[in-house]
């Protein structure tokens, strides 16, 4: 997938055909979104692809305000990648961009040579104050030759999909339907760091300590069956997410332990994908009641995740 970062960019002898929007988590709804897509490029002759943004619009107007996000950009190329999507332009939204009338918007995309199609969602906005929107974008290209579609919400057991629902399931640890909304277990990726090494020295399980992504939504505090990702090898795990209230700790941290896996993987690439929360956190008398608690969790886990496929 070719990845571009302005329109002057984009090919000029080949035609394409962009989905448009921000897709943070690329979930069912988006998915929905890239089949219209690649239904229209093959219809076209043309190339399917996503014209997107990052950072994060509200980053740029209100930077005081934390935006959690479901991935980062690297995941989400992926996301692209594997939807299909031969090409990805990422506009940066400076306040100069943000401030571009929604005409003036339209008015560039129509200019591009190789633009043969763009395709929304129905609640997709636009341009200075967010004034622009799907009705207004399909009677600019109306009379065009580039073909304008706009995708309906996409509902699943009558409940829409959104990136904002499926954060907050997350926030809430609610990772079961989080899956189902995202068409995939919730990943999060980041570098493994020194902690405490009380799973080592105290308990007996010893943890790789993944470092909080900013920006990125994080579970709510509990313990979770998981499965750690190293080096394109899956390895089944159980993640605690919280601040070890045994320990008295105020650092939030997140802590996996894995199975079976007696290696070094400091500074090496590092995956959890989350499968079900098993209970929240606890505040146990002693260390030995603590130990016999992750003991069980680590066997309500390997229950668990034998049944994922």
């Amino acid at each position: 997938m070719d990845i571009y970062q302005s329109l002057k960019e984009l090919p000029v002898h080949s035609r394409f055909v962009l989905a448009m929007g921000f897709f943070d988590g690329c979930h069912l709804g988006h998915r929905k979104l890239f089949e219209k897509v690649k239904s229209l490029a093959l219809a076209e002759g043309a190339l399917p692809g996503v014209l997107t943004f990052w950072p994060h619009p509200l980053s740029v107007l209100a930077p005081d305000i934390h935006v959690p996000l479901l991935q980062d950009r690297k995941e989400k190329e992926q996301s692209f990648e594997k939807a299909g999507m031969k090409l990805a332009l990422f506009l940066a939204p400076d306040r100069e961009f943000l401030a571009k009338p929604a005409e003036t918007f339209l008015e560039e995309l129509a200019a591009l040579p190789g633009l043969a199609g763009i395709v929304t969602g129905e609640n997709f906005t636009f341009g200075h104050g967010a004034l622009g929107n799907s009705p207004m974008l399909l009677e600019f290209f109306q009379h065009t030759p580039i073909r304008a579609e706009v995708v309906p919400l996409f509902s699943e057991d009558g409940e829409i999909v959104s990136s904002t629902a499926i954060r907050s399931l997350i926030q809430k640890g609610n990772m079961t339907e989080a899956a189902r909304l995202l068409g995939r277990f919730y990943t999060t990726s980041g570098d493994i760091v020194h902690g405490f090494h009380r799973g080592t020295d105290i308990l007996g399980f010893p943890t790789a300590n993944l470092e909080l992504p900013e920006n990125h939504v994080c579970p709510a505090d509990g313990v979770y069956a998981t499965e750690a990702i190293i080096h394109d090898r899956t390895y089944p795990a159980i993640t605690n997410v919280g601040t070890n209230p045994t320990f008295g700790n105020e650092e939030r941290t997140i802590e996996t332990f894995i199975f079976h896996f007696d290696e070094s993987i400091y500074g090496s690439p590092f995956t959890l994908r989350w499968i079900r929360r098993l209970r929240g956190e606890i505040r146990f008398p002693s260390a030995d009641a603590l130990r016999e608690q992750i003991a069980k969790d680590v066997r309500e886990a390997e229950r668990i995740l034998a049944t994922v496929k």
